[in-house]
Order: structure tokens, then sequence, then C-alpha cells
């Protein structure tokens, strides 16, 4: 695929999700699919939880051929890598 896809997934404001949540659904938005791969094979989703539930870190990691990027505000974006 040679055209990128980027969407931004923002947390909701009545309940918070869950962060793993969030990047499930932005990437399932983009790829379109339940992706083959599990998330875990990318990057640990238990520590990740943690990481967000004592501080707001910018985080990027690679997932499937995506560029993942959770920023400070818990926003996730997907997008496709060159």
């Amino acid at each position: 695929m040679s055209s990128s896809s980027t969407t931004s997934a923002q947390p909701h404001d009545t309940q918070p999700e869950s962060i793993i949540e969030a990047v499930i659904e932005a990437v399932l938005e983009v790829h379109g699919s339940e992706p083959q791969t599990p998330l875990y094979q990318a990057i640990d989703p238990d520590a990740l939880e943690q990481l967000y539930q004592h501080s707001s870190p910018t985080v990027h990691f690679e997932y499937i051929g995506y560029q993942i990027t959770i920023d400070s505000h818990r926003t996730v974006s997907v997008s496709e890598l060159a």
C-alpha cells in the first residue's frame, strides 16, 4: 500500500477507557480488520497500562506495519510505516 493512513482516538470524557482498548480501536479503524498478530508481541499491555496510571508520557511503537503513538493526553495515533 503506497497511501498513508492516520487516525487518532480520543479518550472518553465520561469514563476513561484503558489505553490498550484505545490502541486496539485505533488500529482496527485503520487496519480494517482484527490483526493476526497479538498486540502483546509488540508491547507489554500490562506495563503500558501501569505506565499511564502513574504518568503521562509519549510512547511510540511499531505494530503490524503501523507506527503507534500515544501522547501525554492519551490520544492514540496510527500511521502506516513508510
